[in-house]
């Protein structure tokens, strides 16, 4: 099977565009552990770059809010719905079972 470039296209678009929704799914976990410097949202280093991109788009999602220091940025309620969500179908036997991410609205991220 050979895939056409438009054919190539799409699915290197669909690719990334998958690896950015994990990649703020990670922030958001790690945003709901807390904990974090002034400089893990706000660094210069190419990751705390794309970071600051996965903030953005989490705050205009509504699943996360700035807070005051230490904390910097906070779940809200829709938020900490969304990571319940996920654990309920990827993590509820224990281990981790993508068999059900599909039920899982990732379009927040």
């Amino acid at each position: 099977m050979v895939l056409s470039s438009g054919a190539m296209s799409g699915l290197l678009d669909n690719a990334r565009d998958f690896r950015q929704k994990l990649h703020r799914l990670e922030v958001l976990l790690e945003i709901e552990r807390g904990g974090r410097r002034r400089s893990w949202f706000a660094g210069k280093a190419p990751q705390a770059v794309e970071r600051a991109a996965a903030i953005k788009r989490l705050t205009q999602t509504g699943l996360i809010e700035a807070a005051a220091p230490p904390a910097h940025f906070r779940l809200t309620s829709e938020g900490r719905d969304f990571l319940k969500d996920v654990r309920a179908k990827v993590g509820a036997g224990g281990g981790l079972d993508w068999t059900r991410a599909d039920e899982i609205d990732f379009s927040k991220l």
